[in-house]
């Protein structure tokens, strides 16, 4: 994989991922599935393409979230991506 592929990657929309992984987003907002969450505290910036959890502080871009949702790798939340 090139610098190129992965940039394409990497500027996924953070959201439409976050959908495709089942997450229901709202208002750039979603429940956390990283901990027991009844209110919804990950937050989506559109701008800045990144997701933050301010209870549990998970953190990150595209391919954080495919690889701390699905517990895989670099290259396996890559290859799930593409």
């Amino acid at each position: 994989m090139n610098n190129i592929e992965l940039q394409k990657l990497r500027d996924l929309p953070i959201e439409g991922v976050a959908e495709r992984l089942g997450l229901g987003v709202s208002r750039h907002k979603s429940l956390c599935p990283f901990h027991d969450d009844r209110h919804p505290s990950m937050s989506y910036h559109v701008g800045k393409n990144t997701f933050r959890c301010f209870v549990c502080g998970a953190h990150g871009g595209v391919i954080d979230l495919v690889m701390k949702y699905r517990n895989v790798d670099f290259l396996e939340a890559c290859r799930w991506l593409g």
